[in-house]
């Protein structure tokens, strides 16, 4: 069984045994919510398995609740059962699961990708449309700034666009297990 090393991981764990388990979610009051997770911040949860695949993995480039507490707990169960590259995540696998949560920093407007390095920065990118996707850092496979932008616009199924034609923006990530 997964033991948690940080209380940003605990949560996510929590969150993922009991909505497996019963189909439920359960939050703390928000008083015995912790100052940190009260913080505005965004977040990726990922789950792998006992060989280090991912098995689940979803998150938001900006915050979409009040609380980073609250986007643990939304990304949790959506990794768990959302990710729609993978099936829901099953009760007979939750002894064999490891999970992550990422707090991403505010993103800030790429002016040249000399300095973006892919294993210190992430990569958002997004068109006038409203499509948009992001990469996080040290993402496994990918070595150079080229690599991290073409992935970023896989991400946002923008590949057949020309990078003047779109908006990046870098962030760094602390990763909690």
């Amino acid at each position: 069984m997964f033991k948690a090393k940080t209380n940003y991981a605990k949560i996510a764990f929590d969150t993922i045994l009991f909505y497996v388990s019963t189909g439920q979610i359960r939050k703390n009051d928000e008083n015995k919510i912790s100052a940190d997770l009260k913080l505005k911040r965004a977040c990726v949860v990922s789950i792998y398995d006992s060989n280090n695949n991912l098995r689940g993995c979803i998150g938001d480039m900006f915050p979409k609740n009040k609380y980073l507490y609250d986007e643990i707990i939304e990304n949790a169960i959506a990794a768990a059962s959302k990710d729609n590259r993978y099936n829901p995540l099953s009760k007979e696998e939750l002894n064999q699961i490891k999970v992550t949560v990422d707090v991403l920093s505010m993103p800030q407007k790429v002016e040249t990708f000399n300095d973006i390095k892919p294993q210190k920065y992430g990569l958002y990118v997004k068109d006038k449309g409203g499509s948009s996707g992001f990469v996080m850092p040290g993402t496994k496979g990918i070595k150079t700034t080229d690599q991290l932008i073409e992935a970023a616009k896989k991400a946002a199924g923008l590949t057949n666009k020309e990078n003047k034609e779109l908006e990046f923006m870098y962030f760094k990530s602390a990763r909690y297990e």
